[in-house]
């Protein structure tokens, strides 16, 4: 796990490669169909080198939550580990991976009241939303996008009904919890490197067709409130084809939305206290991942 630029799918490949592991994806962007270049989503030859599962396993008409993805994750556990072979998680969306090692955070919200809570919201635009979820739950708002309407209006649903922040809800018990064993590496690099990183990704990214497969998106009819059109730089993009501007004028636009994003990851995974950190931009850090995974699968201490 970790911020976006620094290196899971590829290091998660490697990892499953040399340990006889299929790859089972924590992304909450590339489980959509059709958001390939934009998400940085492994290729064809990449999936032939290793399985890899819950990729492209929703339209980008359909909304993903962490209860959908952590059940099919749980599948897959099944199926592979029937195999004989290890499951490697890979991704960025922190909630999702401590929903499956967790467990997840059950309230239930009549009918009613959540008509009653979410009839106030209707009339206020998005960023004034999680402006007041940062008053009421700094480190929930930090992990969740500015844009992101449905994960803001989400948490401000369970703050109004419970009284509580979310992130109280997830420190308390949890239903659903597993008995998974498992090595949580969290890649990182220092902040200037990721920035420079992040900018650099994102102009491979355009160059390698971005714009293009945005304009097939809304090409087939794709509205831009789809819930897959609110991943990172795709509605930059979408709105700017719309709007009869340049998209490529949105470059400077979406790399800075992704440094924001990297930082609200780092955040996030801060609060993993049973992981560990990993430096990429070291040299040999690839070395001493694979020398983890093995002392862990060994049942060795971590050294």
């Amino acid at each position: 796990m970790g911020a976006t630029a620094t290196g899971k799918s590829q290091l998660a490949i490697s990892l499953a490669e040399a340990h006889a592991g299929d790859v089972i994806s924590m992304d909450s962007r590339q489980a959509y169909r059709g958001l390939d270049i934009g998400t940085g989503k492994v290729s064809s030859a990449e999936r032939a080198r290793v399985p890899h599962h819950l990729l492209d396993i929703l339209d980008v008409t359909e909304s993903g939550s962490a209860g959908r993805h952590v059940a099919a994750a749980s599948s897959a556990i099944r199926d592979i580990a029937s195999r004989g072979r290890l499951p490697v998680f890979a991704g960025g969306t922190g909630l999702y991976f401590r929903a499956l090692f967790g467990g997840l955070v059950s309230v239930v919200i009549p009918r009613e009241e959540l008509t009653r809570i979410r009839s106030s919201f209707a009339e206020r635009e998005t960023r004034a939303l999680h402006e007041e979820l940062a008053r009421k739950d700094p480190a929930r708002a930090a992990a969740i996008s500015a844009n992101d309407r449905v994960r803001v209006t989400r948490a401000l649903e369970l703050i109004a009904y419970t009284g509580t922040s979310v992130s109280d809800l997830y420190a308390q018990p949890r239903t659903g919890a597993g008995d998974i064993v498992y090595l949580k590496l969290v890649l990182s690099m220092p902040r200037e490197k990721l920035r420079e990183r992040i900018a650099e990704r994102t102009r491979e990214l355009f160059d390698a067709g971005w714009i293009d497969e945005v304009r097939a998106l809304l090409a087939r009819g794709t509205p831009l409130e789809a819930p897959g059109m609110q991943s990172l730089g795709y509605g930059q993009i979408a709105a700017a084809l719309t709007n009869g501007r340049n998209p490529l004028d949105c470059l400077e636009e979406v790399t800075t939305a992704t440094r924001q994003y990297a930082k609200r990851q780092e955040t996030f995974f801060r609060s993993e206290k049973d992981a560990l950190w990993l430096d990429v931009s070291l040299a040999g850090a690839e070395e001493r991942a694979h020398a983890l995974v093995g002392a862990f699968l060994r049942g060795d201490a971590p050294q």
